[in-house]
């Protein structure tokens, strides 16, 4: 599992370094064809990893809960996301993956309960490294569209 944290904090690195010279309006603007923004597209893995790693093996969230309705799947930006919400998603972007590994290590996630994510037709996660590893996954494709975006922006 080690390389595996190690590609998720680089992928997430490298989103950060995309987006770490543009502006809070940037970040907020919807480009053309799209339904949401790039401060959407961060917290959107950070809070895809809490619901897919805490929620799915009933503990608590690391994250402010506030967040989760607001960037969970199928959601999209609702009003003007604050400089000060933009830094603080930014900063969990790789707080929660050292927590995770933390919390691995720590066998918190034994009591996983499977799920079909929508992601990937019919792909299933039955247990918290099957997780972990489609973090890996859509990190990937999520730092793709923000690449897209980036060039509207």
């Amino acid at each position: 599992m080690d390389k595996i944290f190690e590609v998720i904090r680089a992928s997430r690195k490298a989103l950060l370094s995309l987006v770490e010279n543009l502006t809070t309006e940037q970040m907020n603007k919807i480009p053309t064809g799209f339904s949401n923004n790039l401060a959407w597209q961060i917290g959107h893995l950070v809070v895809s990893q809490q619901v897919l790693c805490y929620k799915l093996s009933n503990n608590d969230f690391v994250i402010d809960p506030s967040l989760i309705d607001k960037y969970r799947n199928g959601s999209k930006p609702e009003s003007f996301i604050s400089s000060e919400e933009i830094a603080q998603i930014k900063e969990y972007l790789l707080s929660t993956i050292d927590q995770l590994e933390q919390d691995l290590a720590e066998q918190k996630f034994n009591n996983y309960t499977p799920y079909t994510i929508s992601t990937y037709k019919g792909y299933r996660l039955e247990k918290i490294e099957d997780a972990i590893k489609f973090i890996v996954s859509h990190d990937g494709l999520h730092y793709g569209c923000s690449l897209m975006m980036k060039k509207f922006v």
